[in-house]
């Protein structure tokens, strides 16, 4: 708040009030890397991944849709997503039950392994 209030009351280029604009922008770099220090000492370090359950919400989510677009066509994707979601169920499922594409091809193209090396 400071800053702009400082920034707002210097005139344009003769702004008197550097001084406490760059003395208040330092302060709060300051702040946030103690912030970030913090963070990481008391919240990240020691964290393992639950592979297993990290997995089964990639594979459940809408957003993997994205990948089908260029394989079925935007409206159909996007219909599949929106059935996805209502009947609560995966992408995969609604995907070979409405015959789009075949259990190995759907499974193929919504790895999310494959996914990650386009």
């Amino acid at each position: 708040m400071t800053i702009t209030l400082a920034a707002e009351a210097g005139q344009l280029e003769l702004n008197a009030f550097e001084p406490i604009i760059f003395y208040n922008l330092f302060q709060s770099i300051d702040t946030l890397g103690f912030a970030v220090e913090t963070f990481v000492d008391n919240c990240v370090t020691g964290i393992i991944a639950n592979e297993k359950r990290c997995r089964e919400l990639v594979e459940n989510s809408i957003g993997i849709i994205t990948v089908l677009v260029p394989v079925v066509g935007y409206q159909k994707a996007a219909d599949t997503a929106k059935k996805a979601l209502a009947q609560d169920k995966s992408v995969y499922e609604i995907v070979v039950e409405e015959g789009l594409l075949d259990a190995e091809t759907a499974r193929s193209v919504l790895d999310p392994k494959k996914m990650l090396r386009r």
